[in-house]
């Protein structure tokens, strides 16, 4: 069975890739047929791909920049061949300058022409039929000065030479690598509305989606899946968001592409956390914490890289792409491996398996199409895999945040029958408990009464009674009184905590009169005054009243015993919002500054005599705090002492 099951596993990954690479090998095909300018065959727009004259590390041209100053030459490129200046260079340096220049002829055509000329990863020059048309940044090496931007250009009918010049001695992209469009004004400024919708709908998306994951976990923090993937949503919404910013105009310098890497490899770190805490089984720990590291530290890198190594050492560029590349590929394969391991576990994280299958996938073979594909239309393979896979995602997190939703659901449904399960046992344990207590102290009670009674036999008939004896009775008798008074003691506890009847519900304003009229006595007899301030309306509590009762009238004793002749116990109560308050002071002897924090503690008196002690406090708290109330005290020697007892008011419907 278990041999069945796992294959049932091994056949649901592989499926799930097969789907993957199917989805994908379908995108990638449709893209590469009806959105690619090298294999567009439409007449709306004209590619110029191919037939570009290319004049590397040639001369800066003069102000004028006419074509008659470029000789001709043998071999045309296509653009996209060459991706950066180091073919033309024994040390492989990206770093030079070019010139291209591409010869047309245009219809006269009522509606205008426009060039879409795309970024140019260099400064460059831009020359309509020998006139200077755009100018992005400065060539020269001693000043130069990147400026990336995508740009429309309007060309006239008839014969037409475009020639751009170009230089890079910053980064590893070097001069025109995405082939421009020539069409009729609405053919292109239509194609080019249509891009930015794209991209637009792709990055707001995303960054909606990454608030909105932001907004949960900063009310719950304790999550980090909710910020993995708000990070995940807004650096794809970063990366994607590079056409937005070169169609801007804003000079950025190099800082796009840094920005453009350091999301890739943070997109790979927040996948890599989803990956690994998503299916809540946490395997390949040493795994995930080197490629988190990984991708962190290739995160930092492109910073560093572009505005410090790049200049000091341009050799580093090619090894910097070709670390970036090798990282990417890496990081993939091994997202898709830990998917799939996760999947054999867990069947349910199929769509796990998709998204990082989708997105590495779509990497891998982006880098098999190198040089063959650029976007007519929309936007690159890559990209759409990204958004799959930040689509994906959003389903996992969705799927993530309904079971946790049904899960906390459950607990509430069931929270009361836990509770009063729980409420029940523990009842039934004390109850144990206290019946243990009362039977060993019924047991206790006739032996050591007995030992009293030989202990007073022996001393009254003087039977070989001597010094020594005398001495051995004495010690014998006071550890008798010692489990007497501690029999007493744990039948009085048994007494004070057992409840003869269920808690009810009853008004504390005639409850605090009752107490009154029955200790009103013991303030009489020893020549004291006892007051009360008791609110006029019904307030409601919820316990025992025999047992709140004993507590108001072991405090009430305390005070009249240490209350002098003609002074004052005063019992009050007011109820603010959902709360009792009841304050019950005099103007006695007061209690010791290092006596206050123990009165409470079952085994403090001040009394010195034998007997039980120590236990009224100890029985007024527990029973106040059995019914959620608690008990503070505040005194000064000499001044008095004040009770301050607070009760939640119990809510019940009255007539009238």
């Amino acid at each position: 069975m278990k041999r069945k099951e796992n294959l049932q596993k091994i056949s649901l990954s592989l499926f799930v890739l097969l789907i993957s690479l199917l989805g994908i090998g379908i995108l990638f095909y449709l893209t590469y047929h009806l959105d690619n300018k090298y294999t567009y065959k439409g007449r709306d727009v004209t590619v110029l791909a191919d037939g570009w004259d290319f004049y590397p590390e040639y001369d800066r041209l003069p102000a004028n920049g006419t074509a008659t100053v470029l000789p001709d030459t043998d071999r045309p490129i296509t653009i996209g061949e060459f991706g950066t200046f180091r073919s033309f260079h024994k040390d492989a340096s990206p770093f030079g300058s070019a010139v291209y220049r591409k010869q047309l002829y245009l219809e006269p055509s009522p509606k205008g022409w426009l060039l879409e000329l795309p970024e140019i990863f260099s400064a460059s020059r831009v020359y309509i039929n020998g006139t200077l048309v755009r100018s992005y940044g400065s060539l020269a090496k001693d000043t130069y000065n990147i400026h990336i931007q995508n740009t429309l250009i309007l060309l006239p009918s008839g014969y037409v030479e475009i020639v751009i010049e170009a230089a890079n001695y910053s980064h590893y992209y070097s001069g025109l690598i995405y082939p421009p469009l020539v069409g009729e004004a609405d053919a292109i400024t239509k194609l080019e509305t249509g891009r930015l919708i794209f991209y637009g709908l792709l990055c707001f998306f995303s960054l909606g989606c990454a608030i909105v994951s932001f907004s949960v976990w900063f009310r719950r923090r304790i999550d980090p899946l909710y910020a993995a993937y708000g990070l995940l949503c807004f650096f794809f919404a970063v990366h994607i968001s590079y056409p937005l910013i070169h169609w801007s105009g804003i000079n950025w310098g190099e800082m796009p592409y840094v920005i453009e890497d350091t999301a890739w490899f943070a997109i790979f770190a927040c996948m890599n956390v989803l990956t690994y805490q998503l299916p809540g089984q946490h395997k390949h720990r040493y795994g995930y914490l080197l490629c988190y590291a990984f991708s962190i530290g290739m995160a930092a890198l492109p910073l560093p890289a572009f505005y410090i190594l790049f200049p000091l050492c341009p050799k580093f560029i090619p090894v910097y792409s070709f670390l970036a590349a090798v990282a990417k590929i890496i990081m993939s394969i091994y997202l898709i491996l830990v998917s799939v391991s996760g999947t054999l576990r867990n069947p349910q994280q199929v769509w796990l398996l998709s998204g990082n299958a989708v997105f590495g996938l779509g990497i891998l073979i982006d880098y098999l199409t190198a040089g063959r594909f650029e976007p007519l239309r929309f936007g690159w393979q890559t990209e759409y895999c990204g958004f799959i896979m930040v689509l994906l995602f959003t389903v996992l997190i969705s799927d993530y945040n309904r079971r946790i939703l049904i899960q906390r659901q459950y607990l509430m449904d069931h929270l009361q029958d836990e509770v009063n399960r729980k409420t029940a046992w523990l009842t039934s344990m004390l109850e144990e408990r206290k019946q243990f207590l009362s039977a060993v102290a019924h047991d206790l009670k006739a032996p050591v009464a007995a030992i009293n009674t030989y202990i007073d036999y022996i001393r009254m008939s003087g039977i070989g009674s001597d010094e020594e004896l005398l001495h051995y009775l004495d010690i014998i008798d006071h550890k008798s009184s010692q489990i007497q008074n501690n029999v007493q003691s744990l039948q009085l506890f048994h007494t004070q905590t057992s409840h003869k009847s269920a808690p009810e519900i009853f008004d504390c304003v005639e409850f605090l009169k009752y107490i009154y009229q029955e200790t009103v006595s013991y303030a009489d007899a020893n020549g004291i005054y006892y007051q009360t301030e008791l609110p006029e309306g019904p307030v409601y509590l919820f316990g025992h009243k025999e047992s709140l009762f004993c507590a108001f009238e072991n405090m009430i004793v305390n005070a009249t015993e240490h209350t002098p002749y003609e002074g004052t116990i005063r019992l009050a109560a007011a109820f603010i919002n959902d709360t009792l308050k009841i304050t019950l002071s005099d103007n006695g002897e007061g209690i010791q500054p290092e006596d206050l924090p123990q009165i409470f503690h079952y085994e403090f008196s001040t009394k010195k005599g034998e007997g039980l002690c120590g236990l009224g406090l100890y029985f007024t708290k527990i029973s106040i705090e059995e019914y959620g109330g608690s008990i503070n005290v505040e005194s000064r020697p000499g001044m008095g002492t004040t009770f301050y007892i607070t009760f939640p008011i119990a809510h019940m419907n009255t007539p009238g």
